[in-house]
C-alpha cells in the first residue's frame, strides 16, 4: 500500500510543481474580475469600496499600493518627454509595462513563477485601469493626495482626444484584455518553455 501511495505521489507531483501557482491564483482572480465587472457594469464605487474575503485583502492590499507607486512614478519618469499627454498616460503606461517586463524576464529565463507573478500584475493594471477609464466623466473615484476631479488622468486624456463620449468602450476593452491576461495566466504551465539539462561527456577515440 505504502510503496503505491508513492508510486502515485511521485506521478502527481510534478502537475502539482507545474499547477499549484495557477491554482492558488484561481481565487484572486475571480475576485478581481468580479469586482470591476460589478463597477464597470453597475456601480463605479465597487472599484475602491468592495468586500473582499478576508483571506484576500492582504493580498489586494498590497498590490494596489505597489501599482500605484508605480503609477505615480510612471507620471514622473514619461513627463521628463515634455508631452502633457504623456505625462499622463505614463502612469498607466508604466503600471503595465512594468509587470509585463517581469513577465518576459521570468519567461525569458524559464522562471515559471516569476513570469505567471507578472501576468498576474499585468492583468490586474489593465483591469484596475478599466475602472478609471469608466471613472471619466463621473469622476467619483478619489484620486491619492485629495486632488481634485480636474486632475483626473482619463477625464484629461480622451477630452484631450475628443473621445469622451466613448469612455465606456475604451473602459470595456480595458478589461476584457485583463481578462485574456488572467486566461493566459492561469494557463500558463501548457505553454511554458521547459528546462534542458545540458551535459559534457568527453570520449576519448
Amino acid at each position: 500500500m505504502g510503496s503505491r501511495f508513492q508510486h502515485h505521489l511521485d506521478r502527481a507531483f510534478p502537475h502539482i510543481k507545474k499547477w499549484w501557482f495557477s491554482v492558488v491564483c484561481i481565487p484572486f482572480c475571480w475576485v478581481l474580475a468580479e469586482q470591476y465587472w460589478m463597477a464597470l457594469k453597475w456601480e463605479i464605487s465597487f472599484a475602491w469600496q468592495y468586500p473582499y474575503p478576508f483571506f484576500l485583502f492582504p493580498f489586494f492590499f498590497i498590490i494596489d499600493w505597489f501599482l500605484l507607486i508605480v503609477h505615480e512614478a510612471g507620471h514622473t519618469l514619461f513627463g521628463f518627454f515634455g508631452s502633457r499627454f504623456l505625462t499622463i498616460l505614463g502612469g498607466t503606461l508604466l503600471q503595465i509595462l512594468l509587470p509585463f517586463l517581469i513577465f518576459l524576464h521570468g519567461w525569458w529565463n524559464r522562471q515559471h513563477v516569476v513570469a505567471q507573478l507578472g501576468l498576474l500584475l499585468t492583468s490586474f493594471s489593465w483591469i484596475e485601469s478599466s475602472a478609471y477609464a469608466a471613472d471619466a466623466v463621473a469622476r467619483r473615484m478619489p484620486l491619492i493626495g485629495n486632488l481634485p476631479s480636474s486632475a483626473h488622468d482619463y477625464y484629461n486624456m480622451f477630452s484631450m482626444k475628443g473621445v469622451l463620449a466613448n469612455h465606456m468602450t475604451y473602459a470595456w476593452g480595458m478589461y476584457w484584455i485583463g481578462i485574456v491576461t488572467i486566461i493566459l495566466l492561469l494557463s500558463y504551465p501548457l505553454f511554458q518553455r521547459k528546462k534542458f539539462d545540458y551535459v559534457d561527456i568527453e570520449m576519448d577515440l
